[in-house]
């Protein structure tokens, strides 16, 4: 009976010596700048030669951090059985590998995940149970090969702040598809090939939406609700030329505008016009200079202004 006790308890901490020998990773106090911060993170970043592979042998050493940092290496695949018995992790990162692939399930212990990080690497599909990830308050996608948007289902992600999906390839989003985040702050949609953008009138928490760099030949009317504190709000480079003044106008004063020197802003009546040149806004191209929005302003119906090239939206 003894012996077979002490043998056991042999393999165990053979198994345990075994685990941290093969554990590339360093395990120290969690980063107070992500969620999970009162706890410990396992450290995978700028692994010695690249990490090809999960390190899941780490977690036999402590599976109850609060942070997983993956970051910076050269892992292709993440499979189903990755992050299985972490399930008090509230930070996952992943960025700048060759990830092509993020089985199903790979995600689906996870249910206190705040902030994952998924960007610079080669995904183009995710794994079903990222929408069911109710707690992430941030997810980043950028700079990938997403090409279609409509099996995102990020209405789920109630509790979305942070929502990153600049430099893919999407031409466009469900249309009601961010009405149900109404905590979501920062939106980040820029180099895409957008042709269309979804219905932000109930977001009225935005501080930063950036839609640069996109295929956008109009603009919608009203894009905007009640904000509740200054936007940043970049549209420059998008072949759109006519804008309503009633897109710009929800714009709380001291929000930043970046948008082209020759676009022009129509406003439906002077009333309208007079309401856009009070509003104490930051107005700038995409090289830094001020833009003067008296020069491009145009009201609806006025012959008094020298006529625009281009047909007018009203």
């Amino acid at each position: 009976m003894f012996v077979t006790l002490l043998l056991a308890v042999v393999l165990d901490v053979t198994q345990k010596v075994r685990a941290v020998a093969e554990c590339p990773c360093i395990h120290r106090e969690a980063d107070p700048l992500f969620p999970g911060a009162g706890g410990y993170r396992w450290d995978c970043e700028y692994v010695s030669h690249g990490l090809t592979e999960v390190p899941t042998a780490c977690w036999a050493e402590d599976s109850n951090v609060t942070q997983v940092f993956l970051d910076y290496n050269e892992i292709e695949t993440v499979p189903s059985d990755s992050f299985v018995s972490l399930t008090n992790v509230r930070t996952l990162s992943l960025r700048h590998n060759e990830i092509g692939i993020v089985e199903e399930g790979a995600l689906s212990g996870l249910s206190s995940l705040e902030f994952l990080d998924l960007a610079s690497n080669r995904l183009g599909f995710l794994p079903s149970e990222v929408w069911n990830l109710r707690e992430l308050s941030q997810l980043y996608l950028g700079d990938n090969n997403f090409y279609v948007a409509s099996t995102f289902n990020i209405k789920n992600l109630v509790n979305l702040q942070v929502l990153d999906l600049h430099l893919n390839h999407l031409s466009d989003m469900p249309l009601n598809s961010l009405e149900p985040l109404t905590k979501l702050r920062k939106l980040h949609l820029y180099w895409n090939m957008f042709v269309s953008l979804p219905v932000m009138t109930e977001n009225h928490l935005l501080e930063e939406v950036l839609v640069n760099g996109n295929a956008l030949l109009d603009f919608p009317k009203y894009m905007f609700g009640n904000l509740t504190s200054p936007l940043t709000y970049h549209f420059v480079d998008n072949p759109a030329y006519d804008v309503w003044a009633t897109m710009l106008l929800p714009l709380p004063d001291k929000s930043h505008i970046v948008m082209g020197s020759d676009v022009t802003v129509w406003a439906e009546d002077e009333q309208q016009a007079e309401e856009v040149l009070l509003k104490d806004w930051l107005v700038q191209d995409g090289l830094s200079n001020t833009i003067d929005l008296s020069n491009l302003l145009m009201i609806c119906g006025d012959k008094r202004k020298q006529p625009s090239p281009r047909q007018p939206l009203c």
